[in-house]
């Protein structure tokens, strides 16, 4: 993986900090950020949200995967595998297809990571049949998330 300054120098235009919130006792907070390919066929969603205390990366990739299961009609895991990310963090990527109720099924890559009680999730998609013409746009995006 590439360190921050290389990953700043490639890609001099990023994204991110633009939206602020006061946060109240109590409340918890969640962010996203998507970006879409001009096409409109292929998207990546980076997000993160508070986790309970104690829960890692692995733990956390697993309680995704459940949810897939659960959630996605026809989900068929690909490939999982550990990967270092986001500013040089342990995480794992899973990609997976499935199928939903139009019928058009879908490929995605998918990063977890947790960090100071945070899990990071990013989830790169696109229709199956159009996903090997966006997979290496999706794979450098996902290679240069990074978060403060």
């Amino acid at each position: 993986m590439e360190h921050h300054s290389d990953i700043k120098q490639q890609h001099p235009n990023r994204v991110g900090d633009s939206l602020s919130a006061p946060l109240l006792n109590n409340w918890l907070f969640k962010e996203s950020v998507t970006l879409l390919a001009s096409s409109g066929k292929a998207n990546v969603i980076f997000s993160s949200e508070p986790l309970a205390e104690g829960v890692d990366s692995q733990a956390y990739a697993e309680t995704q995967e459940k949810l897939l299961r659960e959630e996605f009609p026809e989900y068929n895991q690909i490939d999982y595998e550990p990967m270092t990310m986001l500013g040089n963090r342990e995480g794992f990527i899973r990609r997976f297809e499935w199928t939903p109720p139009d019928g058009m099924r879908v490929t995605q890559l998918q990063l977890y990571c947790v960090n100071n009680g945070r899990g990071y999730i990013a989830t790169a998609t696109a229709l199956a049949k159009d996903f090997g013409q966006h997979e290496l746009e999706m794979v450098e995006i996902l290679e240069g998330l990074l978060f403060k």
